[in-house]
């Protein structure tokens, strides 16, 4: 495990019905390819933050890239940047994603990120050898937000139209977010720490919107972008402060939406 220490930074269907109506709406010029719904029950999101620089990372990403597909939960991996330096500057490494972990640890008033790390709502330190059971049990309930998610073509790229909205008034401040991945991603490792390796990720984030701001009314985004790689994917999810996850949606985009 690869420690760095952490430095300071600044009703269902009817509300289903209501977002529907305003994913539609954003995206009447063209039919479009998938739309995809939330159930009435939170799907918890699983965050692993790695890198391929990190020698303590690939046994964590065989790991994820097992139940990436597992239906219980979505997966996303934030590939962090500040291992760049130690010999292997990882392609899918990005500041943000080494800010997003250190302020979802600030968040649960700790001090410490490391790699590979795996979060499930505020349980920053979920013990990913174990399987989850416990933690994947504990983010399941009745959902305090509802997703609607639509896809279609536009030119040579896509069209995302995300809408969300509260469940019964759902109190507490949240924020949603969009993540565009990339699925079944190699990598020969020729320095540092992995030097010789070959790595396999699933889940990879390659581009991530948000926050948008939660408030008592409905929410509507749109998106444009592009395919990253031959296998990819969109996931929306609702997060309030602390990281609990309200709701997240997910849509495989190559299996699903093939372009019209």
């Amino acid at each position: 495990m690869r420690l760095a220490r952490l430095l300071p930074t600044p009703l269902f269907s009817a509300t289903l019905v209501s977002i529907g109506l305003l994913v539609a709406q954003s995206s009447a010029l063209a039919a479009p390819a998938c739309v995809v719904h939330s159930a009435a029950t939170t799907v918890p999101l699983v965050e692993l933050y790695t890198s391929e620089g990190c020698s303590s990372c690939p046994p964590a990403d065989r790991w994820f890239s097992t139940h990436a597909n597992d239906a219980g939960a979505n997966w996303l991996a934030f590939h962090v940047d500040y291992w760049d330096s130690i010999g292997w500057p990882d392609r899918f490494g990005s500041p943000l994603f080494s800010q997003r972990q250190r302020s979802r640890v600030a968040a649960v008033g700790e001090s410490t990120v490391y790699t590979p790390q795996v979060m499930v709502g505020p349980q920053v330190h979920a013990s990913w050898h174990n399987g989850l059971r416990t933690e994947l049990r504990k983010a399941r309930g009745p959902a305090k937000a509802s997703l609607a998610l639509q896809l279609r073509p536009d030119g040579d790229g896509w069209q995302a139209s995300l809408g969300a909205a509260r469940i019964d008034t759902a109190p507490g401040e949240a924020s949603v977010w969009l993540a565009q991945y990339s699925d079944d991603q190699d990598t020969d490792v020729h320095a540092g720490e992995n030097q010789g390796v070959h790595l396999h990720h699933d889940r990879v984030v390659r581009h991530l919107w948000g926050p948008w701001p939660l408030g008592a009314t409905a929410l509507s985004q749109q998106v444009s972008l592009r395919a990253p790689s031959p296998q990819w994917g969109l996931t929306a999810f609702v997060q309030d402060a602390r990281g609990r996850v309200w709701q997240s949606l997910n849509v495989p985009a190559a299996q699903n939406c093939p372009p019209g």
